[in-house]
């Protein structure tokens, strides 16, 4: 792939990574939400420790499949996050031989 290829896959992907990450920050915010939800639900059903309240809204199902969702954002986000580093590496590769090369020709006048 050269170098023009790298840096359009990076431009290609940035939307899609931003998507990501505000994805996953989303889930993390939905999270503390159902959390603080569930927490209030079980002072309201008699639970008054902080302690089990956060027990009940830690094992309820609702906030194990917010949890799932955050998993599947970081995962995205983090693909997305290391392709686009690898192309830029790829980049610097390229732009280290070209240097090379140049001073390799010039060695030699």
């Amino acid at each position: 792939m050269t170098p023009e290829r790298h840096a359009q896959f990076i431009y290609d992907n940035s939307t899609a990574y931003a998507n990501a990450k505000s994805n996953r920050i989303a889930c993390e915010l939905k999270l503390k939400t159902a959390k603080a939800i569930l927490m209030k639900q079980a002072y309201v059903e008699g639970v008054t420790q902080i302690a089990g309240q956060e027990r009940d809204a830690l094992a309820d199902p609702e906030y194990i499949g917010l949890i799932d969702d955050l998993m599947l954002a970081v995962k995205e986000e983090e693909t997305l996050k290391y392709q686009i580093q690898a192309s830029d590496l790829q980049i610097q590769i390229w732009r280290t031989r070209e240097a090379s090369e140049r001073l390799g020709i010039r060695s030699h006048e």
